[in-house]
């Protein structure tokens, strides 16, 4: 009994798995995988009560999925002595074949007077193809939602943050294998 809290510390610890200890410092993806990796970010007057999802599908196959960022939570750190950026950077492992960020929603809230927040939502056609080859690693760039007054989101190339941060906190030796594709554009709100 005396060393229930012991055992209960070790068992909580080992189910805290970062994205570090994931990839043991290499983005060579599993036999047969490859990844696909871009950053979700915002901007917004209030990023601490902030968050936003995108849903991916396959073309090729019937995988879909969904990943999300609490923008009060998540970081994108950059390399050292670059300013961080409200946001997560995403890893998707996936089998290869040509993929689609479908959509994506953010929400957020506004202050219409200092007493009253109001909470408001936004949801964007995304559409945005790419695809996943056996054993690459492909980066898309930053996926920027853009909220408060006109919600749109920005597609750019933010590599040299999204690759300082694989490198500082994600603890990736080399990023000479990453092939970069990023996306480019704008979406604008759909509902």
């Amino acid at each position: 009994m005396r060393h229930l809290p012991t055992l209960c510390a070790v068992a909580l610890l080992a189910g805290c798995t970062t994205m570090a200890d994931s990839l043991h410092g290499s983005l060579t993806p599993p036999a047969g995988l490859g990844y696909a990796v871009f950053s979700m970010t915002v901007r917004t007057y209030a990023a601490d009560q902030a968050s936003a999802g995108i849903s991916w599908r396959g073309l090729d196959n019937e995988r879909y999925g969904n990943v999300s960022a609490n923008f009060g939570t998540d970081t994108v750190f950059g390399a050292a002595g670059m300013s961080p950026v409200d946001g997560k950077l995403q890893l998707l492992q996936l089998p290869p074949g040509r993929y689609q960020l479908q959509d994506g929603y953010g929400r957020w809230n506004d202050r219409e007077e200092w007493w009253q927040m109001n909470s408001r939502y936004a949801r964007f056609v995304l559409n945005k193809p790419f695809e996943v080859r056996a054993g690459e690693t492909v980066y898309l760039g930053e996926v920027r939602f853009n909220l408060d007054n006109l919600p749109d989101v920005d597609f750019l190339d933010s590599r040299q943050r999204d690759y300082g941060h694989m490198q500082r906190v994600w603890k990736v030796g080399s990023l000479d294998g990453v092939t970069a594709r990023p996306f480019s554009g704008k979406a604008g709100r759909s509902n």
